[in-house]
């Protein structure tokens, strides 16, 4: 789990959270890293005038998960570990990812935290998974449903 960590396990907690994802839309692009994702977990829609998602996100096992990333184009992926671990912030309050980026990440928390899967194996038929909620990694079984935000590579040239 020490390679999923993005960031120190003592830092301070900050109040304004900056990061450096450009908001597009639906989308939140990090060129340093080369990587766009969806702003809304797997199950809600962006809503273009209100600029925020809608709906409920969805609970999917790993295999799910993955049909509902093919589905949504080409590209579209789960995020591997160190990706998701990416996002995190140490924020003081709240969930620990940036929440403008990110809108109601939240509703996610189906009674145990907003855990997303990532696509990097722990151990044969499990998946590590970053619980947005406090920042925490585990991992679960393949069948066991979490919540989902897709990723895909930014074409060169961007």
């Amino acid at each position: 789990m020490a390679l999923l960590s993005g960031q120190p396990s003592k830092a301070a907690c900050v109040s304004n959270v900056k990061t450096r994802l450009v908001l597009q839309g639906e989308f939140a692009v990090d060129r340093k890293a080369g990587l766009i994702w969806k702003r809304c977990a797997v199950g809600r829609m962006w809503d273009t005038r209100r600029l925020r998602c809608t709906g409920q996100p969805t609970s999917l096992s790993q295999d799910d998960a993955r049909l509902a990333a093919r589905r949504t184009g080409p590209g579209w992926r789960l995020p591997t570990g160190a990706e998701l671990a990416a996002l995190r912030v140490n924020s003081c309050n709240g969930p620990k990812i940036d929440i403008k980026a990110f809108p109601d990440i939240a509703l996610s928390d189906f009674g145990e935290g907003a855990k997303f899967w990532t696509s990097t194996t722990a151990m044969p038929g499990t998946f590590y998974y970053v619980n947005l909620t406090d920042g925490s990694v585990d991992f679960h079984s393949a069948g066991f449903s979490l919540s989902v935000l897709l990723v895909r590579t930014e074409p060169e040239g961007r």
